[in-house]
């Protein structure tokens, strides 16, 4: 019977949703237990015996050594051996992937893709922006105006916006937001880049081992097509040369993987205030590839009391607080002191922590008596 082979490039979700076809499925990692120097060909394939079919992941390529899988016709021999019909293999390296192509020239390679947003979508953001995401209407037409310029654009070019203004005041919430609408979920692929710098994170976003922790293996498994790269401004210029092909074609290339990242959206947050700042922090070349820059604005005195009330609640909700603790809270008083003090409360981080300890000393008495 001949080896049904096929490549997937696809998040692993989509992969584990693909593999509930089958009742008995192994891993790869299952049979390399025993490929040891002393092991028989019969314990080697025993895993694989009465099995539908065998997996290989990139987690199972990351714990073996290059050498295994570069022996692909020993591999054949071991499933030809075992009578296993099917050998589906997910994100596989790019050495890994040649091997495989040049037993098999025609292998079947089928990559995921994100689909364009398309008009629905972009209402829904509007209609429902104003009830997640507290001020910033200027940030929300210019959000929608460049998701509309996305979705007549003619290229699967990713959508890269700066949203720039103080801390605190609704970035990073705004594109878990739009993950949430676009995506059905807000687990966006989020880096920090002021942690970016030293060795580390050149192996990080280079990939120089195939078995190292790398961005591209996380953005091949990403579950949102929003990706999501904190205080971009602050990381060494060097690092920002890693993101030109992404920002342009929506391809990002490591030693490892191409990862196909075409239609997405790559926001990029920072703290300077102005794009004049942004322009002694980040090459001209690259600040050029941004499709918009969406200025978030501080927080009117009537948004902050909203903000406030709606932490508030959020502490005391039912299921939250204990009710012996709610009826001891004076919910008037606490509101009042913390707008008492709107002025010094700059962000949402900033309000969040006054109202907890706000509620926290009205409940002092009570917890110490």
């Amino acid at each position: 019977m001949e080896l049904d082979i096929k490549v997937f490039f696809e998040p692993k979700i989509k992969f584990s949703e693909r593999l509930s076809q089958f009742d008995n499925v192994v891993s790869f990692s299952e049979v390399t237990k025993n490929w040891i120097s002393n092991s028989s060909i019969e314990s080697i394939i025993e895993p694989l015996l009465d099995k539908d079919i065998c997996i290989i992941t990139t987690e199972d390529c990351s714990g073996l050594n290059s050498h295994v899988l570069e022996n692909f016709d020993f591999l054949i021999k071991l499933f030809d051996l075992s009578s296993i019909d099917k050998v589906w293999i997910n994100n596989p390296p790019h050495f890994f992937l040649e091997k495989i192509t040049q037993h098999s020239p025609d292998i079947p390679i089928e990559y995921y893709k994100y689909s364009k947003i398309d008009e629905s979508i972009i209402k829904k953001v509007n209609q429902q922006f104003d009830d997640n995401i507290i001020g910033q209407k200027k940030a929300k037409n210019a959000i929608c105006r460049k998701l509309i310029a996305q979705m007549i654009r003619p290229s699967n070019k990713p959508l890269v916006l700066m949203f720039y203004g103080k801390p605190g005041i609704g970035k990073t919430e705004t594109a878990k937001y739009l993950s949430k609408i676009l995506y059905g979920n807000d687990g966006i692929l989020r880096e920090q880049m002021t942690m970016v710098g030293g060795e580390t994170s050149i192996k990080y976003f280079k990939a120089t081992s195939h078995s190292e922790d790398s961005f591209s293996k996380k953005l091949l498994n990403r579950k949102s097509n929003i990706i999501l790269l904190d205080e971009f401004a602050l990381a060494p210029h060097f690092f920002h040369t890693s993101f030109f092909q992404m920002f342009d074609e929506g391809v990002y290339m490591d030693q490892n993987f191409n990862v196909d990242v075409s239609n997405s959206i790559i926001i990029c947050t920072s703290n300077l205030l102005s794009i004049k700042e942004m322009e002694g922090n980040i090459d001209e070349a690259l600040l050029s590839r941004f499709d918009g820059f969406i200025h978030f604005t501080d927080f009117t005195k009537d948004e902050k009391k909203v903000i406030i009330k709606k932490i508030f609640d959020e502490l005391v909700a039912e299921g939250v607080m204990d009710p012996k603790y709610r009826k001891v809270i004076n919910e008037e008083a606490i509101l009042l002191r913390v707008n008492h003090k709107l002025e010094k409360l700059p962000n949402m981080r900033a309000i969040r922590k006054y109202v907890e300890d706000c509620v926290s000393d009205s409940l002092l008495e009570y917890v110490l008596k």
